[in-house]
């Protein structure tokens, strides 16, 4: 699997106008990389959106190996992942997104699979990168 370099600015704004279009209710989805950035929005059938909690039917989940991981959101001003948060993401490998209110460019944060934080940089489509 080809190492991720970064997340697109389009899938930023995507997770984020989708955060907005289900709040109070978390968000939730899937993402996938092309050529080491993060550019695409994964949805499953069966996701469920709950005011404290969603769900992904990951048995819905196609082997995919660009995968890279899930993304969700809150509906308060923390993007600071939860307990039952880090046992997610330690089932699913790979990179989260977590964002929160007012699900803007700044507001989300990326966690490996071990709940730790990681930095990674938003690119536009012509490769510069967001500053």
């Amino acid at each position: 699997m080809m190492k991720i370099k970064g997340v697109s600015v389009d899938f930023i704004d995507g997770f984020n106008a989708a955060a907005k279009s289900t709040y109070p209710d978390e968000f939730i989805c899937l993402h996938r990389m092309h050529d080491g950035i993060i550019d695409e929005i994964v949805m499953l059938p069966g996701t469920i959106f709950g005011d404290s909690h969603s769900f992904i039917m990951d048995w819905m989940d196609p082997i995919d190996y660009n995968r890279t991981g899930s993304a969700h959101s809150h509906p308060g001003y923390s993007n600071e992942a939860s307990e039952d948060d880090l046992t997610v993401f330690g089932h699913m490998g790979g990179v989260h997104f977590i964002t929160c209110q007012p699900y803007d460019r700044h507001s989300w944060r990326a966690y490996n699979s071990a709940g730790e934080v990681v930095h990674l940089d938003m690119y536009f489509d012509d490769g510069t990168v967001y500053e």
